[in-house]
């Protein structure tokens, strides 16, 4: 986050949740939310476009499509062996490694990709993080200047915030 302050608002109410996630956007303030479990409400009020994975997933799937035919026909020409008067080069031996290509580069490409937009392993806790937020709170943390503090205090407490705790950003 990149004010010098961040200022963290503990919900009990998911609305209320909503409400400060608005105050933020309102403000154009950089804010990170934290709830309990995965919600498509919070999602499309963080963030309302889709998600890039489907375009990595589509591009690992067609380079595994790509590689598996490539593979097969590469090692039937190196080593051609006819069989019954069929072409060296026979498609429809081919579509299996093709197709399990497919499955497995589009499988890991998604993960990788998950992993990414993500920002899997989070191995440092982010400034604000509070244990209640994995248990039964809703927490939103608003980056803010020193100058902005209070009205982003105000903000979050006119949204139903239960506390509100000013820390300094790392």
């Amino acid at each position: 986050m990149k004010g010098t302050k961040a200022v963290v608002g503990v919900f009990s109410f998911f609305d209320d949740t909503l409400k400060a996630i608005e105050n933020a956007k309102a403000g154009n303030y950089e804010y990170r939310v934290y709830s309990p479990f995965a919600s498509h409400h919070l999602e499309d009020a963080t963030l309302p476009g889709k998600s890039p994975v489907r375009f990595v997933t589509a591009t690992g799937a067609l380079t595994g499509l790509v590689s598996g035919f490539a593979l097969a026909i590469l090692c039937s020409m190196d080593w051609p062996m006819r069989v019954s008067a069929k072409d060296v080069v026979s498609v429809p031996g081919f579509v299996v490694i093709g197709y399990e290509c497919t499955i497995l580069f589009g499988a890991i490409a998604t993960l990788l990709a998950m992993f990414h937009f993500c920002r899997l392993p989070d191995i440092l806790r982010k400034v604000g993080y509070d244990p209640r937020f994995s248990d039964d709170k809703f927490g939103v943390v608003v980056s803010c200047g020193g100058e902005e503090v209070d009205t982003v205090v105000e903000s979050l407490k006119r949204a139903g915030a239960d506390e509100v705790e000013v820390r300094d950003a790392l």
